[in-house]
């Protein structure tokens, strides 16, 4: 292993509840919320309804006519639950064990490999936390074509681009010890649910 791979592993700890909360309050996951909230949710949003509407326009039967809206609401709320607190989970990690932050240039670049905590099952654990929110606006919203068309298309472009991008800025700032890692951590899908599917298909 050369010098700057074995540089750049961090002696494992393990962080508590309280120090996730604390860390919510640091610039590095500070700088994400208006990316979130101006820049990646009203789009998302915006295409959501616009395809709700065009459904409409074509007279094709919606979610929102099938499903009650307290159901849709309720299936949202846990959705945005969930994904978020994936979503935090991962990014304060980044920034507790990797010395970093999770959107560069706008946070620094993590100065230490990540391992554990979601980054031991999968390499890129966020992306499962902005799935689960996503699939809840596309039930809220009641848009069939959203979830059956956009959510893919969206994913197939994170598998392809996007996580390709950040295994390979990761390659290069990490070398040796993110190949090792690489080639024992599954990409998006954990072990566990590949071995499940394999067995029952």
């Amino acid at each position: 292993m050369s010098t700057a791979a074995a540089e750049s592993i961090h002696p494992p700890r393990t962080f508590g509840f309280l120090e996730h909360v604390r860390c919510l309050g640091r610039r590095e996951i500070l700088v994400i919320v208006p990316i979130y909230c101006f820049g990646l949710i009203p789009p998302t949003a915006l295409t959501a309804y616009g395809l709700l509407a065009l459904e409409r326009r074509l007279g094709l039967p919606t979610l929102a006519d099938l499903l009650p809206l307290g159901f849709r609401q309720a299936f949202f709320v846990v959705c945005l639950a969930v994904g978020g607190a994936i979503v935090t989970w991962s990014y304060t990690y980044l920034v507790l064990e990797g010395g970093g932050g999770p959107v560069p240039p706008f946070s620094s670049q993590t100065r230490y490999l990540v391992t554990n905590g979601p980054y031991r099952v999968v390499r890129h654990p966020s992306i499962w936390g902005k799935l689960i929110g996503v699939l809840g606006l596309g039930v809220f919203v009641g848009s069939a074509t959203f979830l059956t068309i956009m959510i893919p298309l969206a994913l197939l472009w994170s598998l392809s681009s996007n996580m390709r991008r950040q295994d390979e800025a990761m390659e290069r700032a990490f070398g040796d010890a993110y190949r090792a890692y690489r080639a024992l951590t599954p990409r998006l899908v954990p072990r566990a649910l590949s071995s499940l599917w394999r067995a029952v298909s």
